[in-house]
């Protein structure tokens, strides 16, 4: 079982690359936001493997400060790191992880808020291309139910309640 000040000083360190992490793909994803705007394919390509790349590294992160809890003995949880800041005697580094920590969760969530924002701007999209799509094809919208899975279907021979 190593000291806990060493472990928390570890885990502020990862704490602290998480928030350049996730502060680098929110940023991103502000890009994407834009190139999504545009339609240009390309640029979608190359921000999605930069998302990817940055997606295992804060996946690493994640991972090796679960390692260190649980080499320290305690739980991969808030409750391990509550554990972990009650034992450690350093009052500096304890203040100084409980603000990386907030700062983490906050940059976690409005990286969370703006991928969400752009997985709406494609469902939208995608929407209105089903529309386009049925329209050059001649189906008309009362045809369309919903699969057992929830996607749409075309019944469109299917024209009593019974085949429904």
């Amino acid at each position: 079982m190593t000291a806990p000040s060493s472990t928390l000083a570890s885990i502020d360190a990862l704490a602290s690359e998480g928030i350049t992490i996730l502060s680098s793909l929110e940023n991103l994803l502000n890009q994407e936001l834009i190139v999504l705007k545009a339609r240009d394919i390309d640029a979608i390509r190359n921000i999605n493997t930069e998302k990817q790349a940055l997606l295992r590294q804060f996946d690493q992160n994640n991972q090796a400060r679960a390692e260190l809890l649980i080499a320290a003995g305690l739980p991969v949880s808030k409750d391990g790191l509550s554990l972990l800041l009650a034992q450690s005697q350093n009052q500096a580094l304890t203040r100084q992880f409980s603000a990386h920590w907030s700062d983490l969760e906050t940059v976690l969530k409005k990286t969370m808020d703006a991928n969400q924002r752009n997985e709406q701007i494609v469902m939208r999209s995608s929407q209105n291309l089903d529309k386009l799509l049925a329209v050059l094809r001649g189906q008309k919208p009362s045809n369309s139910l919903y699969t057992a899975k929830g996607a749409k279907g075309n019944y469109t021979g299917q024209s009593h309640i019974g085949k429904a």
